[in-house]
C-alpha cells in the first residue's frame, strides 16, 4: 500500500458504514440538519430552503447573480450555525463519543464552507491563490482529510489511491483540491442515503506528462449525462451544491488546460475523469 493510500469504508462487523453516533439513516443535506437532531434546538429553515433543488426548467430570476449570492450567504449561515451548535455540544457532553461527534461535525462544516468559498471565487473568475505548487500526493491527502469526515457522517465510504510517484509530481494545490472535492460533492449528491455506497478516488501519472484522477461510485447512475457539468442544473440529486461541485471539477481542469468528462457507465455507476497536463498544471 502506498503511503498516500487511504480507506474509509463500511464496517465489517455491521455491514454498514459507521455514522459516528448519528441517528440511523440520517443525511446531512436532505433531512433536518443533523446538528438539530443531536442538540434538539430547531434552526431557521431559510438556508435549507435555499439549498433545495430548483426545477431545471424554471427560469432564473432577473437578478441571477444576486440570487446565487443570497444562496451562498444562506448556506454559509447554516454552516456557521452548525459549527456553533457542535461547539456547544462539545462543552455540554464530556463523553468520548460526544466529543468525537462534535469534532467531526465542526470539521465537516468548516471544510465544506472553505471549499464553497473557493469554488464560488473560481466561478467568479478569481485565479489568485490557485497557483501554489505542491506534491500531488500531499494535495490528495488534504482532500482525503477534508472530505472523509463528511462522507462518514452521511454514511458513504471514501477510498483514495495514488501511485508512489505522486509524491514527486507538483500541481497547483488549490485548483486540484477544489476540482476533485467538487467531483466528490457531485458524487455525494447521487449516493447520499444509499446503503454501502463507496466513492473511490484513483490518481495516476501518465508518462510524466499528465495527471488523471477518477472519482467513481457504483451505487447510482449520473442521469442528465449531457448536463452533468452544468452548474445551472440544480434539480439534480444533491441540488445546487452538487451542481457547483460538478461545475468546479470541469472549470478547474479547463483552466489548467485539461478536461473533466463523465465516462460511459452502466445504469448503476458513475465515473468522473479529471485530467490536466503537468507542463501547465
Amino acid at each position: 500500500m502506498s503511503e498516500f493510500e487511504f480507506r474509509e469504508s463500511p464496517s465489517s462487523d455491521t455491514g454498514r458504514i459507521e455514522r459516528e453516533g448519528l441517528p440511523p439513516g440520517y443525511r446531512m443535506r436532505a433531512d433536518a440538519h443533523y446538528v438539530d437532531a443531536l442538540s434538539g434546538s430547531p434552526r431557521p429553515d431559510r438556508a435549507r430552503e435555499a439549498a433545495r433543488p430548483v426545477p431545471s426548467d424554471d427560469p432564473l430570476p432577473a437578478d441571477a447573480q444576486g440570487a446565487r449570492d443570497r444562496r451562498l450567504f444562506d448556506q454559509l449561515t447554516e454552516d456557521v450555525a452548525a459549527i456553533e451548535s457542535a461547539a456547544a455540544m462539545l462543552a455540554a457532553d464530556g463523553s468520548a463519543l460526544g466529543r468525537r461527534v462534535g469534532l467531526d461535525l465542526i470539521k465537516a462544516q468548516s471544510a465544506r464552507a472553505a471549499w464553497l468559498l473557493r469554488a464560488t471565487a473560481l466561478q467568479h473568475g478569481e485565479t489568485a491563490g490557485f497557483g501554489r505548487r505542491r506534491p500531488l500526493g500531499a494535495v490528495l491527502n488534504d482532500i482525503r482529510d477534508r472530505a472523509a469526515v463528511e462522507c462518514r457522517l452521511v454514511g458513504v465510504g471514501l477510498e483514495l489511491h495514488a501511485p508512489d510517484e505522486a509524491g514527486g509530481v507538483l500541481v497547483p494545490d488549490a485548483s486540484v483540491l477544489v476540482g476533485i472535492t467538487g467531483a466528490i460533492m457531485a458524487q455525494l449528491g447521487l449516493v447520499a442515503g444509499t446503503d454501502h455506497a463507496v466513492i473511490r478516488v484513483q490518481a495516476s501519472v501518465r508518462h510524466g506528462e499528465s495527471v488523471s484522477i477518477e472519482v467513481t461510485q457504483d451505487a447510482a447512475p449520473a442521469g442528465g449525462h449531457d448536463r452533468f457539468f452544468d452548474g445551472a442544473w440544480t434539480s439534480r440529486p444533491g441540488g445546487w451544491l452538487a451542481a457547483l461541485g460538478a461545475a468546479s471539477a470541469r472549470l478547474t481542469a479547463e483552466r489548467l488546460g485539461g478536461t473533466a468528462t463523465l465516462l460511459p457507465a452502466d445504469r448503476r455507476s458513475c465515473t468522473i475523469r479529471w485530467n490536466a497536463p503537468l507542463d501547465r498544471a
